[in-house]
């Protein structure tokens, strides 16, 4: 699914506009995790998963390892991605 796709969705679903939906995506929600992810917080969306800081496994050719933004899906959208797998990631 594209940006423009899935700001769509979220407008027809909220009964918004899609310039309102594109500023509350695009915008705030970023602005959020990233300033969690700077002060080293997690980001938890029950029933989506977690976002969280980490550091990067190989180091730059400077030698500099970077923070990177890994996700975790919950297990509730496991479950409903794979229903027979009991929501494992494999």
């Amino acid at each position: 699914m594209l940006t423009k796709e899935i700001i769509n969705e979220t407008a027809k679903r909220m009964g918004c506009y899609r310039k309102d939906a594109r500023e509350l995506l695009l915008q705030h929600f970023v602005s959020v995790l990233t300033e969690a992810a700077v002060r080293g917080e997690k980001v938890h969306l029950a029933g989506l998963g977690t976002f969280y800081p980490a550091r990067s496994r190989k180091p730059r050719k400077d030698g500099i390892r970077q923070t990177v933004l890994k996700f975790k899906a919950a297990k509730p959208l496991l479950r409903r991605i794979n229903p027979n797998d009991g929501g494992e990631l494999k």
